[in-house]
């Protein structure tokens, strides 16, 4: 299992750049939004659009940063592994309802220990979470099984106290 906390772009900055609809709450990312250079080749983890199910089925309001209209094509990779999406919570949503974290990544938690009954348990799961911590904007990024969420939640709170 591994955790790495690293530096991330100013995501609303990056988002009014690629022509998107500035996140103000919790967002899933496409893989490519830090490398892309507009807007048309941004692309979703396969995996974005269940998360994004999941949260709408929990209560849980997602901005979509797809304008109007528009939307963006997933990447499928073959792997017995699960490749989840970016998701990206917002200062605001995180002072106004910190809680959201728990709720959401207990929600991708569920998800993945339903996904992984009965296969074996080598079976790995990646997750990046972004957060604006006080030194800017910092992706946690995940590499383990679903067991160790927990310890992204732990990582995730660190980081928006201290950065």
């Amino acid at each position: 299992m591994a955790i790495e906390v690293s530096d991330y772009p100013d995501v609303q900055e990056r988002a009014r750049f690629l022509g998107c609809q500035v996140p103000t709450e919790i967002a899933i990312l496409p893989t490519n939004f830090v490398n892309a250079t507009e807007r048309r080749e941004l692309t979703h983890a396969s995996s974005a659009m269940t998360v994004r199910a999941l949260l709408k089925e929990a209560g849980v309001k997602e901005t979509r940063i797809e304008p109007e209209d528009v939307k963006f094509p997933s990447e499928h990779k073959k792997a017995a592994d699960w490749i989840g999406p970016t998701i990206f919570f917002s200062a605001v949503l995180l002072s106004q309802n910190p809680q959201v974290i728990e709720v959401a990544l207990g929600i991708v938690s569920n998800y993945l220990t339903d996904l992984f009954r009965g296969t074996l348990q080598s079976a790995k799961s990646t997750l990046d979470v972004v957060v604006k911590s006080p030194e800017g904007y910092k992706r946690i990024h995940y590499e383990g099984s679903q067991k160790g969420l927990a310890e992204v939640r732990e990582t995730v709170r660190e980081v928006i106290k201290h950065g």
